[in-house]
């Protein structure tokens, strides 16, 4: 897939709403226009109901003790590249080489060079930025 945020559509799960709204300025920065913001999974599936993402950042902790693991597995398994994003240590997140994983707190630089990268990659290789 070639880089171009103003072609993509992403889907955007965060549940707290200061950092879902601050990451939606710094996406818009980037040049995406298409931005599915999801405050819960119910919200993330209904967006995938309607329609494939291009690419989707995902908070791995939400609410309730839930975590954004199964969305994101079937997203991979749809071909969306995935980028998961932690307050965590990563070494504690399911391995899966086709998903790239962020630690927060996340800058704009980081999250552009994690989104291209998975992105533009073949999903053959394990990713961390």
């Amino acid at each position: 897939m070639t880089w171009t945020p103003s072609a993509m559509r992403i889907l955007y799960l965060e549940d707290e709403a200061i950092i879902a709204m601050e990451t939606v300025e710094v996406l818009k920065d980037m040049g995406f226009t298409a931005i599915n913001m999801a405050y819960s999974l119910p919200m993330a599936e209904k967006f995938m109901a309607e329609g494939k993402p291009d690419i989707a950042l995902l908070d791995v902790n939400l609410s309730h003790g839930r975590t954004s693991f199964e969305l994101g597995q079937k997203l991979l398994a749809k071909g969306v590249p995935v980028v998961f994003a932690t307050g965590y240590a990563s070494a504690s997140l399911p391995a899966d080489p086709r998903a790239m994983v962020i630690e927060k707190p996340v800058t704009p630089a980081m999250l552009e060079r994690a989104l291209e990268e998975a992105a533009t990659r073949d999903g053959a290789e394990a990713g961390q930025a």
